[in-house]
């Protein structure tokens, strides 16, 4: 019987491109959820690049009215799949906190949520599938899938980022390696730390992570006043279709979306100029200090992997409260927070308000304050994996790939913060760990460049990231496809050999 290999694609294509030529190496029978616009949803209607059985559009599986929510189903729904749906639904940027044009009630986010269940549920019982194929689960709707899929036995094949880049892994939980639990069957195959750090600037090229999401951003539709603007003009004479149909669009209305974009303009500007006037971009290091960089807020990192830790304000005055005497903390500004428009002023004067602290520009150099750090505090960062390259200790609030090395350790009660800070303070990396670690990467890295690839989709069909709802050019696609044959080519057969990895290990138990 054949495989049942099901795709989720989405406004990126990235699953998409790659099940062109994945199509081509697996026997399998192909399905897909489609999570688009409406002028994208014609392409899937007409196309004949992929051939998938068959298709469900997401967003016409809920209606616009509000429904009264069957709490029964959901409670049980709850106890069936382990999922803490309310946790998912706060967390979601678009019920709840960051949306400007909606306010979302509690019965339309309950009603939403029942009718994708249902319809969830309706994919398992109707093509009972046996892997599931997804970009990383930055959504709501989309984790709550995946979560699904590990209580249904269906194995996902999730693309993410190891904290490395230019690399990917694929893997059911972008915390943890397929099949590992821990460290101790490895190699040691580094003699220095130096030599690991020779090896991590070989994968990367010498580019910082931050460095790439920063030339991401500054590529992207919605960084200049003119990129802007077009994107603006662009929306203003199409059709807004996804007002009733897509819930991230309820509420736009053109004269609202000029509203918005006006007023967020004209803040961030303020923004950056207090930034510039009231964050210094270079510190004394010699004084010993903590280091917490702020995560970017609306990160897949915090919302999903770090629940409870969206308010970064309030773990800034945790951390500081919790710190030994002749110690401060250094926080600093994520540089790619102008994407969203930086935070209020109100909040960076709060920041700058609590005692011990020095809130730091994001222009200021990581690697410097890095290495000077006597301890490193992240929530679910990348600058935690670095941290042990440069043999400094780390505390994390979320969950991490690198959380298998010994010296990053997790914070599971604020109240335990102090003894935590007090502890990790004479921790040191050990070189053994680093290097069992890296052995256990190295066959599970994928080279994909997720970040260029999505760069470059952009700009050739979606205005550079800033206008999605496009129709696509069936021939215009498939020539794009065509031009990142290797690397879409390398992303199929990473897929493949990851479910002949499961049905070998499956087949031994």
């Amino acid at each position: 019987m054949q495989d049942r290999v099901l795709f989720w694609c989405g406004l990126d294509f990235t699953q998409f491109c790659m099940a062109y030529y994945f199509q081509k190496k697996c026997d399998c029978e192909m399905y897909s959820i489609i999570d688009i616009t409406n002028n994208t949803k014609t392409f899937f209607q007409n196309q004949k690049l992929v051939h998938f059985k068959k298709i469900w559009f997401l967003h016409d599986q809920y209606q616009y009215e509000t429904l009264t929510p069957d709490f029964d189903y959901l409670k049980n729904f709850e106890k069936k799949y382990k999922v803490n749906l309310w946790q998912l639904a706060l967390n979601e940027r678009i019920f709840y906190g960051f949306f400007n044009f909606h306010k979302f009630t509690t019965n339309e986010i309950l009603s939403i949520v029942e009718q994708i269940c249902r319809f969830y549920e309706k994919i398992f019982d109707e093509i009972k599938p046996n892997y599931f194929i997804t970009k990383l689960t930055a959504f709501h709707h989309l984790e709550l899938f995946r979560r699904m899929c590990l209580v249904r036995g269906v194995k996902v094949l999730m693309l993410s980022n190891p904290k490395i880049p230019k690399q990917i892994i694929i893997s059911e939980d972008d915390t943890k390696i397929d099949y590992v639990s821990s460290l101790d069957n490895y190699p040691v195959e580094f003699n220095s730390f130096t030599e690991i750090r020779n090896y991590y600037n070989e994968l990367t090229s010498n580019v910082l992570a931050k460095d790439l999401v920063e030339n991401f951003w500054q590529n992207h539709g919605s960084n200049s006043i003119f990129k802007t603007l077009r994107v603006f003009c662009r929306f203003m004479i199409s059709p807004n279709t996804n007002l009733k149909t897509n819930y991230n669009y309820y509420g736009m209305t053109k004269f609202k979306v000029l509203k918005n974009f006006t007023i967020l303009r004209i803040k961030k500007m303020f923004r950056e100029l207090y930034i510039d006037m009231k964050l210094p971009k270079i510190v004394d290091t010699d004084i010993p200090y903590v280091f917490f960089p702020l995560s970017i807020v609306l990160e897949r990192a915090v919302l999903i992997n770090a629940p409870y830790c969206i308010n970064q304000l309030e773990l800034v005055r945790h951390i500081a409260k919790s710190l030994p005497m002749g110690y401060r903390l250094l926080i600093k500004e994520h540089p790619v927070q102008g994407s969203r428009e930086w935070r209020k002023i109100s909040e960076y004067k709060e920041f700058l308000e609590i005692p011990n602290t020095l809130f730091l520009h994001p222009n200021s150099n990581d690697e410097s304050l890095m290495k000077n750090a006597s301890l490193i505090i992240t929530t679910a960062g990348s600058i935690g994996f670095q941290s042990a390259l440069y043999e400094k200790p780390c505390l994390i609030f979320g969950k991490v790939l690198y959380a298998y090395l010994p010296s990053i350790k997790k914070i599971d009660s604020i109240e335990r913060l102090p003894d935590l800070i007090r502890q990790s303070l004479s921790i040191k990396p050990n070189l053994q760990d680093l290097s069992k670690y890296m052995s256990m990467l190295k066959p599970n890295l994928v080279n994909f460049d997720f970040l260029q690839f999505l760069k470059e989709f952009n700009h050739e069909f979606t205005y550079d990231g800033g206008f999605a709802d496009v129709k696509i050019n069936e021939p215009k696609l498939k020539n794009f496809i065509e031009n990142h044959k290797v690397s879409l080519e390398t992303l199929a057969n990473a897929h493949i050999n990851k479910i002949f990895q499961h049905k070998n290990l499956q087949s031994k138990n």
